[in-house]
This record gives C-alpha cells, sequence and structure tokens, in this order.
C-alpha cells in the first residue's frame, strides 16, 4: 500500500507466515524509493508503469528486479521485459548494462534516455511500429538484392 496498492480482494495474495514475512522483507528493501514507486504503479498499462518509473528515476540505475515488481503491481508480468523493450516501438529509451555484485551475481541495470507522448491506443502504436519495421527490413533486402 505504500507504493499505492489497492487494499482489495483481487490485490490479496496468502501465504504462510515464514512466506510472507521474507515478501515482506524482500519488498522492505526498496521502501525509500515508496513515493517515486507510487507515481509510476497506479498507471493501468505495465509499459506506462515502467516508463513512468524509469523517468522518475532518472538519472538513476535501476535493477532489473525492481523494474519487475513495478511492472508487475497491478498483475503478474511474466514478459515484463518485452513490455520494457516495447517502450522503444513508442518513442521510448533507455540504456542497459550488466553488473557484477553481490559476490559473483549479475544484475541487468537500466537507465532513462528519452520519452515520448503516450499514444491513445498503446498496442495498436507498437503493432504499427512493428509493421513499419517489418516493411522497411523488406524494403531493404530488396534493394540488396536488385542488381
Amino acid at each position: 500500500m505504500r507504493w499505492g496498492g489497492q487494499a482489495t480482494r483481487e490485490n490479496l495474495e496468502p501465504l504462510c507466515e515464514d512466506c510472507a514475512t521474507g515478501r515482506q522483507q524482500y519488498f522492505q528493501r526498496w521502501d525509500h524509493l515508496a513515493d517515486q514507486i507510487a507515481l509510476a504503479v497506479n498507471h493501468a498499462d505495465p509499459r506506462m508503469r515502467l516508463g513512468e518509473f524509469l523517468r522518475v528515476m532518472s538519472p538513476a540505475w535501476v535493477r532489473a528486479d525492481l523494474l519487475e515488481a513495478v511492472a508487475s503491481a497491478k498483475e503478474y508480468q511474466d514478459d515484463w521485459n518485452r513490455r520494457l523493450r516495447d517502450l522503444r516501438f513508442l518513442g521510448w529509451d533507455y540504456e542497459h548494462q550488466n553488473r557484477k555484485t553481490e559476490g559473483s551475481r549479475t544484475w541487468a541495470y537500466y537507465r532513462f534516455v528519452k520519452a515520448a507522448p503516450w499514444p491513445v491506443n498503446i498496442h495498436a502504436a507498437i503493432k504499427a511500429e512493428a509493421d513499419r519495421r517489418r516493411a522497411a527490413r523488406k524494403d531493404r533486402t530488396a534493394d540488396a538484392l536488385d542488381p
């Protein structure tokens, strides 16, 4: 709730005491970012949650597991990283780097670079850009094969 979540039946997850404690401790490490997270998690679309969170965290690098939590704030996103890549189809951009931390563990980090206005229909805008890119690739291939 500190992040802006709702106290609704759909947002409840029954856990044993040990799991509930572990989950609480896992999320507590980000409590210092509660205000920034709350600004992003109330958006309906996971791409908007990701983009707005990266924007509000700028210029800081954001670890992938925090982005996953923000993307999944309203419903679990098993493909959250695809939703992140979708931002580039909408005119947004970000940097990515892998860092070795916590011993030999490698974490992915992301940093905001550029925003664009949100389209009315995000899904249609992504499809249109994918179609445009596909057609451009096809044209380049045809030009390369043309004697």
